[in-house]
């Protein structure tokens, strides 16, 4: 159980020299953003009409296409 313990500290500081002391703030620009995305498409018709118009497909593509980059930028810089 010690080892386990000292295990889960090491990922701790694994994480915190990747990304530095920002883990909360990049967590809460994230959620900032979309609040922001979200508030645009409800207050300009126009937006939200356009992306609703558009099919559910390209999000999705989009969105695996953003996660793949994200994961090889994550996995190189893990490598090092």
């Amino acid at each position: 159980m010690v080892k386990k313990k000292s295990e889960k500290i090491v990922k701790e500081e694994e994480c915190c020299t990747t990304y530095g002391n920002n883990c909360c703030r990049l967590f809460l620009l994230k959620l900032g953003s979309m609040a922001f995305i979200l508030f645009l498409i409800t207050v300009w018709k126009g937006l939200g009409d356009a992306l609703m118009s558009v099919h559910w497909g390209i999000y999705l593509g989009i969105f695996l296409l953003l996660i793949i980059i994200a994961m090889a930028g994550f996995c190189k810089y893990k490598k090092k």
